[in-house]
């Protein structure tokens, strides 16, 4: 694989990954999330009675979850570089198509407006705690189809370009790191809880910040796509051309 394809476009797919994780429909729930799984309440899981047994069982069943959904986006990853074999003789209508879906996306997440199909979120129902780690690992797959407003957008642009790789393997690659960008801080949470809901409280007055900081990203990503600048950016950043 590129070294410099591993540089641009890791650092893309990461970023997205983490604005997924503290989108306002992901950060709040992840407490519930950590409870529901590990089958612990949330005193439990704040408190110092067996701590280290507590930790250890969430941080494991976290792990579980995390690799559930990272299962199916890497599985949606590598479908989409498969389609985009197809597009490489329209590469530039594919661009464009592109570059307008991001936009769209874009002005979705800033609240220009709103689409429905987007807004719509598929919960997996179930008993708190009685999964087992396979039975966890299906809850993360089932947590990666339920298509939510905030990680919509951000995992629908990745898809994008996923789809504009020459090789399955970057686009299995993209969609590895940003699944690693949305786990990463979902793990950390598990083993540290009082620290994560901490934060939490600092973070979530700057929820609609976060959604129009990300809408406005995805609407200049759109713009580089459909212009066919992704390479003269990554030059610009000290990267080189992730393949557009």
């Amino acid at each position: 694989m590129d070294v410099s394809f591993s540089l641009g476009g890791a650092s893309l797919a990461l970023v997205f990954g983490f604005l997924s994780f503290i989108s306002p429909c992901v950060l709040p729930l992840v407490p519930a999330y950590l409870s529901y799984i590990s089958g612990h309440t949330f005193e439990e899981l704040t408190g110092k009675e067996r701590r280290g047994h507590i930790v250890a069982k969430t941080l494991l069943q976290a792990a579980a979850f995390c690799l559930g959904f990272t299962a199916v986006f890497l599985a949606m990853g590598v479908t989409a570089t498969e389609l985009g074999s197809f597009l490489q003789a329209n590469k530039m209508l594919f661009n464009r198509i592109a570059g307008i879906i991001i936009i769209i996306l874009g002005f979705h997440m800033v609240g220009a407006f709103r689409i429905k199909f987007l807004l719509m979120e598929r919960r997996f129902e179930g008993k708190k705690g009685r999964w087992g780690i396979a039975g966890t690992f299906i809850v993360g797959v089932a947590f990666a189809f339920g298509w939510t407003p905030c990680i919509g957008p951000f995992l629908a642009s990745l898809l994008v370009l996923a789809s504009a790789q020459e090789t399955v393997w970057q686009g299995f690659f993209l969609l590895l790191i940003y699944s690693l960008g949305l786990a990463i801080p979902f793990l950390l949470a598990a083993i540290a809880v009082n620290a994560f809901l901490s934060a939490f409280q600092k973070i979530k007055q700057y929820f609609r910040t976060v959604e129009i900081v990300g809408g406005i990203l995805l609407i200049e990503f759109g713009h580089i796509i459909f212009f066919n600048k992704l390479g003269w950016l990554a030059g610009k950043l000290g990267f080189v051309d992730l393949g557009f």
